[in-house]
Formats: structure tokens, sequence, C-alpha cells
């Protein structure tokens, strides 16, 4: 990233700053401000007076946005991180028009059709690990199971293990994918 780019921040913390700056230019000094501001004029000995007016101003304005923009990073933090009511999670497959991802709040993830790196992937994340696939077979399996994020991750692997041809493991920080040939049983 240059450093002249900004990085994108998130879009409600981008209205909020915007709203508080609104407010910030509509506010109005007070009469009172006004007279203590002219009464420090009157008051400095007219050699530095030009220096002293203005490098008082430049604080009162520094600190005035200060309070404005930490008040505004407050309220944008407290909009962002407040608790809101659970919504479902949804994740479409390109292909078809039905959920094929859908969280309820109970900590319970159903997937419907989606492809084994998409599942991994989403798993792998909440676990902190990263996802391997051995065989690209493997990659573009659907597959439809149901996940509960308060199960370890061990847990899970061995429902998926479940599938035939399909072998998942662990080592370290990283889940091992592959594929097993099937014996056709007769």
């Amino acid at each position: 990233m240059n450093t002249n780019e900004i990085p994108k921040a998130h879009p409600e913390l981008l209205e909020a700053l915007h709203r508080q700056d609104e407010k910030a230019q509509q506010m109005k000094l007070s009469q009172d401000f006004t007279e203590k501001v002219m009464e420090k004029v009157k008051s400095t000995p007219k050699k530095s007076s030009l220096f002293t007016l203005r490098s008082s101003l430049q604080k009162i304005a520094a600190i005035s946005l200060a309070a404005v923009f930490l008040s505004g990073i407050a309220f944008a933090a407290w909009h962002v991180f407040s608790f809101r009511k659970e919504q479902p999670t949804v994740m479409s497959t390109p292909n078809s028009q039905h959920s094929a991802l859908t969280s309820v709040p109970d900590s319970l993830v159903t997937f419907d059709g989606l492809r084994l790196d998409s599942i991994l992937t989403i798993v792998g994340t909440h676990y902190s690990k990263v996802v391997r696939f051995r065989n690209e077979e493997a990659r573009e399996l659907r597959i439809s199971t149901t996940w509960n994020r308060n199960q370890s991750l061990p847990e899970f692997l061995s429902i998926l293990n479940e599938f035939d041809g399909l072998l998942l493991c662990t080592e370290h920080d990283t889940i091992f994918v592959e594929t097993l040939a099937v014996e056709d049983e007769e």
C-alpha cells in the first residue's frame, strides 16, 4: 500500500464519521466564548497580540476538533460493536437460487451443496487453521452437512471422514484433505 492511499474502512464507521463532521460544521460559538476571546485580545500586549491570538485560536480549534473526532470514533465504535440481533448468514452457490449456507443463532451452520473448499475455508477460519488439498479432485466436491461451531475441529473432521473416499486430518495449524480410491462393493 502506498503511503498516500487511504485504507478502506467499514461503511458504517465512515457514515458515522461523516455525520459527526456535519454536526461539527454546524456548531456555533457561544457569545460568552466570543467575549472571552475578545477580552484576551484586548489584554495582550500589542507587540505580540496577533501571534498570541493566533496560537490561542489554533489551540482552541485543535482541542475542539479532537473532541469532535474522538466523539465520532466513540459513537462509531459503539454502533459497530453494540449488541445486534443475530441474523442468519446466507451464502449462495452461483448456479442456484437456494441458500447454500445458513447460520442460525444456536451455533449450527448448515451447508447445502456447497463446495468442500468453501466449507473448509469457513470452518478453518473459525479454528484458525489453513486448508491444503493434497489432490485437486476434493476441492470441487459438493457436500451437504451441518456443523456446530461449539464442537471441536476433530469432531467435525470425523463427520466429513465418513464420506466415502475422503480423508481429512490436521497437522499443527493446517487441515489436510485428500481423496482415496474407493473400491466398488458388489
